[in-house]
């Protein structure tokens, strides 16, 4: 069985909490789904993306659940717009207690059929996106401590086929979180690198032509995850809520995995 949204959001308290999540728009994906769960734990949850319109909807969601939110527009890409936001967060809560990483996306294609210009940009979304995250949260975070929490992949951890670009972003992405657990440590930031596996989000059908049906038989008959089902996004919202909390204050600097046992072996 896979965890529900409730589930997620009694993973742990974040009464007091102040999160910000980027890439929290799409639809039943990893960030909306957090930011309710984060909410419902008891944080004001600051849901940011491009499109104002599923901003507002996601923010009529976790007020429907009896949270508090508010959007922000956020192109995680564009330096000025996290200097905006975060600016807005301080004037607004005057603090940030977590970070969720969490805008992504996934080109893949054979390294002899890659274009430069896709690993530039796998590099600006996965890799500088999180940073600029880092860089511009860090002096608010070094006031109260917190948590950054960046959303990987196991594509970050191993090579696949066609993931050079995906993959390479990634794996940089990876370097990036533990080089700011280490920066951290003297103000009491945590970083923590997130690893979904297989994942079924409504982006799992874009990518790869499959319905959710088709996606789970697929595994099933496979055995390509051993738990034979993939990880839901609320599955992934129930470790951040954890992560997120007072109780996990001395985890910091590691790889967690949802994957369903896949790296197991």
């Amino acid at each position: 069985m896979n965890a529900t949204l409730q589930q997620a959001s009694r993973a742990a308290s974040l009464v007091g909490k102040v999160a910000l999540i980027t890439g929290a728009t799409s639809t039943y994906g990893i960030g909306r789904i957090s930011a309710r769960a984060m909410a419902m734990a008891g944080a004001f949850v600051y849901v940011t993306g491009r499109n104002p319109q599923k901003g507002a909807e996601v923010v009529t969601e976790i007020e429907a659940d009896g949270g508090k939110s508010a959007f922000l527009r956020l192109d995680v890409t564009l330096e000025e717009e996290w200097a905006a936001a975060m600016g807005q967060v301080r004037e607004k809560s005057g603090r940030l207690d977590i970070l969720v990483n969490n805008a992504g996306n996934l080109v893949n294609a054979p390294i002899e059929d890659m274009p430069l210009e896709d690993v530039r940009y796998m590099v600006r979304l996965n890799m500088e996106g999180p940073f600029l995250g880092m860089t511009y949260a860090w002096p608010l975070m070094k006031d109260s401590g917190g948590v950054i929490m960046d959303i990987n992949s196991t594509g970050g951890q191993r090579g696949s086929f066609g993931g050079s670009a995906y993959g390479g972003s990634k794996g940089g992405m990876l370097g990036t979180t533990k080089a700011a657990a280490i920066d951290g440590r003297q103000y009491g930031i945590r970083a923590i690198s997130i690893h979904p596996g297989g994942t079924w989000t409504p982006g799992m059908e874009r990518v790869t032509g499959l319905t959710e049906e088709q996606y789970k038989r697929g595994i099933r008959e496979r055995k390509s995850i051993p738990l034979l089902r993939p990880a839901e996004s609320a599955d992934v919202a129930a470790a951040l809520v954890y992560f997120a909390s007072d109780e996990a204050r001395n985890i910091t600097g590691i790889e967690y995995n949802i994957d369903g046992g896949t790296r197991a072996g």
